[in-house]
């Protein structure tokens, strides 16, 4: 099932993973480069560290108007949905300046990144997905405490530096009533109608 939530949070962990592949491609040791480690599960092995948590943190869920449907080219009716919260980004490592430098790398290619005259890489992911239309607040980034505690996932004492900022996002998505799914955004029609017509007459049809 393709769910709002878990698609928002896909979509900023792919835009975070293309945009350090742009921007600040890691050494490999057997040549090449590898891909920065992000994910919407907490880093639990070594081997994943320095690493990117992503989460979401909602603060509204709503339909679009009273009654209000749509429908696509074969009149199948779906329902629209709005929603706004905060799309979270925690930096994990092994050490204070490590987590630091992954930090201001994350800055970069999101905030920094976005106020360019051309689109950045993760503008570009962020803004093109096909099930979730969602506008991002490039112009405020909320600093979340840093953290350093011992202990880490894999049974040693050694301690774990986090930091995080989180971006605010609002946005739409359309939902199919029967399976729950979320619908691809350029296959709805809104249709509006004249009321109590016998026939509902259109008077307006417009591709999203």
């Amino acid at each position: 099932m393709s769910g709002y939530l878990r698609t928002i949070k896909s979509m900023a962990v792919e835009a975070v993973r293309q945009a350090f592949a742009a921007q600040y491609p890691e050494p490999d040791p057997e040549g090449g480069t590898r891909d920065v480690f992000v994910s919407i599960e907490y880093p639990v092995d070594q081997a994943s560290y320095p690493a990117i948590w992503v989460d979401y943190e909602g603060s509204e869920l709503r339909t679009v108007g009273i009654a209000y449907t749509e429908q696509d080219a074969q009149g199948n009716v779906y329902a629209r949905w709005r929603f706004a919260g905060h799309v979270t980004f925690t930096t994990v490592a092994m050490t204070s300046n490590e987590r630091d430098m992954l930090y201001d790398q994350l800055v970069a290619i999101t905030a920094y990144a976005a106020q360019s005259d051309w689109p950045s890489k993760f503008r570009q992911v962020v803004e093109g997905n096909d099930l979730v239309a969602c506008e991002w607040s490039f112009d405020q980034v909320e600093d979340r405490s840093p953290a350093a505690a011992p202990g880490t996932p894999w049974g040693t004492m050694d301690v774990i530096y986090e930091r995080g900022l989180a971006l605010q996002v609002i946005g739409e998505f359309v939902s199919d009533p029967n399976t729950y799914e979320l619908v691809n955004l350029s296959e709805i029609h809104v249709v509006a109608t004249l009321a109590n017509m016998p026939d509902e007459t259109s008077i307006i049809d417009i591709t999203s």
